[in-house]
């Protein structure tokens, strides 16, 4: 065994290597971690009417361009258009003849909009209470549709100049855009930070729109309840990802 200043150099040696191990092992899984994690789309809009033309174009709208697309309306006719779902807005909009971009009006007479993409049809359906949700998937009559909306990260005060003060930290959440409450009606001063997020909702063979939620699959599978239940007692279920609703809605579906 080692004995005097070389003993003790060497033992505090050994210490600063291990600790330097140790250090770049923890920073390691830190960055691990961090590469996992989703980095939330933030979106910045400026204070005052119409400050949502100045974020970008993809940050507004759900898709890059405008597609070729076509609505259905309840009574039978259709009609083709341009269209692009403007997530700021909470609307469905087309390019007219002139080129000029309007919104889908008279939204309670729609059946279903469908827009073509490169490798798919997204479909679309309008809710009175909640705007437009784009259906994901059909099981047998009972649909997992999809929100795109908006939630507030927060509106910084306005400092001298009419210049935002950006000092405020993101720290509280709520959904900010619908179909009935859009960003457009905002005329305050100071700008507002917002997180582009996305809610699930389980539409019925009545095509009624239920939160994607424990009570609401209770709910719409009121008949086979008891076998639904035992399902999410033994399962673990989370209401907050696409792929564990497809998960849950494939086994109640065959029980229809």
């Amino acid at each position: 065994m080692c004995t005097g200043i070389f003993g003790f150099n060497l033992f505090a040696q050994t210490r600063l290597v291990m600790k330097s191990t140790l250090f770049l092992i923890a920073l390691s899984v830190v960055a691990h971690c961090a590469s996992q994690a989703q980095t939330p789309d933030i979106i910045r809009i400026k204070g005052g009417v119409g400050g949502e033309k100045s974020a970008p174009f993809n940050a507004r709208y759900r898709y890059g361009q405008f597609h070729p697309g076509r609505i259905l309306y309840v009574n039978g006719t259709t009609a083709t258009a341009r269209l692009n779902y403007n997530i700021l807005l909470g609307e469905m909009q087309f390019i007219d003849s002139r080129g000029d971009t309007l919104a889908l009006a008279d939204e309670f007479l729609l059946k279903q909009i469908q827009i073509d993409q490169p490798t798919r049809q997204d479909v679309y359906c309008f809710d009175l209470k909640r705007g437009y949700l784009q259906l994901l998937e059909d099981f047998n009559g009972i649909k997992l549709a999809e929100k795109q909306g908006l939630k507030m990260a927060k509106r910084e005060k306005q400092g001298g100049y009419g210049q935002s003060t950006g000092s405020s930290a993101i720290t509280t959440y709520q959904f900010y855009s619908s179909g009935s409450t859009s960003v457009s009606k905002l005329e305050g001063q100071g700008d507002l930070v917002l997180i582009k997020a996305k809610t699930y909702f389980i539409v019925d063979q009545n095509n009624r729109s239920y939160p994607a939620n424990r009570a609401s699959i209770l709910k719409v599978f009121a008949k086979q309840r008891e076998q639904v239940n035992a399902y999410l007692t033994s399962e673990s279920i989370d209401f907050s990802r696409e792929d564990s609703l497809k998960k849950l809605l494939s086994y109640c579906s065959e029980l229809l």
